[in-house]
C-alpha cells in the first residue's frame, strides 16, 4: 500500500432511506470484498457514475430499490490516505476476497489513515474509497445533504 497525494477528496455512497447515510454497520455485520466483518468502514466511490454501477453490481439488477439516496462525502486537503492498486493483489480481479480483505483488514487495524481508495472491479479506471468509522479523522469528514440517487432510464433496455 501506498500513500497518494492524488487522491479525490470528495466520495459518493448510495444508501436507502431506512439506513443510516454514513455508517459502517453493513459492513460491520457482513464484511466486504475489502473488509472482514466485525470493522466498522463506509463504503463509498470516487465518483456518482461508480457509485451508481457498484450498487447495480450488488443489487444484481438493471435498476435500484427505490428510496435510495447519494450522499457526497469531501474531506480536507490535508487528510492523509492510503491507496492499493490492483497491481497490489495478486490476481486481479479476485476469485475470492481472502487477498483483499487482509490488505484491508491490515489497513483498518493499523490505523495509521481513515481513508482508503481500492480499485473497482466494475470499472478499471475508478477507485472505491474506504472510510474507517473508528478512526480519528473520520469526524474531519464533511458528509453533506442526501440527495435521491436517480438512474438513467437508459441504463435499463440492456436487460439481458
Amino acid at each position: 500500500m501506498a500513500f497518494r497525494p492524488d487522491v479525490p477528496r470528495r466520495a459518493f455512497r448510495i444508501v436507502g432511506t431506512m439506513y443510516p447515510p454514513f455508517d459502517g454497520s453493513g459492513t460491520h455485520r457482513w464484511g466486504s470484498r475489502w473488509i472482514s466483518p466485525g470493522r466498522w468502514v463506509v463504503h463509498a466511490a470516487e465518483s456518482y457514475a461508480l457509485a451508481v454501477l457498484e450498487n447495480l453490481v450488488h443489487w444484481q439488477a438493471n435498476s435500484l430499490p427505490p428510496g435510495q439516496m447519494c450522499v457526497p462525502v469531501e474531506a480536507p486537503d490535508d487528510l492523509p490516505f492510503e491507496s492499493v492498486a490492483a497491481s497490489d493483489v495478486e490476481l486481479w480481479p479476485p476469485t475470492n476476497d481472502s487477498q483483499t480483505r487482509a490488505l484491508g483488514d491490515d489497513w483498518y487495524e493499523r490505523r495509521e489513515t481513515g481513508v482508503l481508495c481500492v480499485p473497482s472491479v466494475v470499472s478499471a479506471f475508478d477507485r472505491n474509497v474506504l472510510f474507517n468509522q473508528r478512526h480519528p479523522d473520520f469526524s474531519r469528514l464533511v458528509v453533506q445533504d442526501s440527495i435521491p440517487a436517480n438512474i438513467d432510464a437508459r441504463l435499463l433496455q440492456y436487460r439481458q
